[in-house]
């Protein structure tokens, strides 16, 4: 049961970062309404954050990782749903960490290029570089880190609630908050394709990093009460 402990540690740090890092950007960079600014105005704010501003996009974009390592340590409880199941949730898992990573490193990476370009550009330069920025954040950030990297997520989420609503009864419970916040992110990730979701999109800023300190506690504090399987063990 130590690896649960350990995951259990590992999402419950994750989502205090996110919590932290969210606060942070949101103060000092008009996150997450900022994602939606023109070039001129978010390239030039983005710059003047300084090395401060950039180190913080850096840390924001290794939290997922915290999400695979605790998906990993879980995996041997998602064999309680079935084999299938059990590799459908690690794998979305893993993926989701990797496009929500690409997603947020393009900020300290690719938006500090353009930004420090965006300043000394002249006005045909800033164009192209506009459109650099747009394309940027419309692949990496809208279509790979948010809307992959999230229904990737609620995968696991549904992987693990399917696991859990098999166990005693805080296990259950937590399952079915698992296939709740999956159902509601799925729907929040389509905000880039429709506002008819945005209200569900705000309301998964709040009930994402509740989940998985709700998770996180379960796994650290009762994971005497979780079923395994001889495979499990292994």
């Amino acid at each position: 049961m130590k690896s649960l402990r350990l995951a259990g540690l590992a999402l419950i740090g994750t989502s205090l970062g996110f919590i932290v890092v969210f606060s942070f950007l949101a103060a000092r960079f008009g996150y997450p309404e900022v994602l939606n600014g023109s070039p001129d105005q978010v390239l030039p704010a983005f710059v003047a954050g300084g090395s401060t501003l950039r180190a913080v996009w850096i840390a924001y974009a290794a939290l997922p990782t915290g999400l695979a390592v605790a998906a990993r340590l879980v995996r041997p409880l998602l064999f309680a749903a079935g084999e299938r199941v059990a590799r459908f949730g690690t794998w979305s898992a893993l993926l989701s960490a990797v496009c929500m990573t690409l997603g947020l490193l393009r900020w300290p990476t690719l938006n500090h290029v353009l930004g420090e370009r965006y300043l000394v550009a002249s006005a045909p330069e800033r164009a192209r570089l506009a459109a650099w920025f747009d394309t940027g954040n419309l692949v990496l950030g809208n279509l790979i880190g948010e809307l992959l990297g999230e229904l990737l997520l609620s995968g696991w989420f549904v992987a693990v609630g399917l696991a859990l609503v098999r166990g005693a009864r805080v296990w259950r419970y937590t399952g079915y908050f698992a296939l709740c916040t999956a159902a509601s992110m799925v729907v929040g990730s389509l905000r880039n394709l429709t506002n008819v979701v945005a209200l569900v999109a705000d309301f998964d800023n709040t009930l994402l990093p509740v989940f998985l300190i709700t998770l996180g506690a379960v796994l650290l504090l009762s994971p005497e009460q979780a079923r395994t399987t001889p495979e499990e063990g292994d």
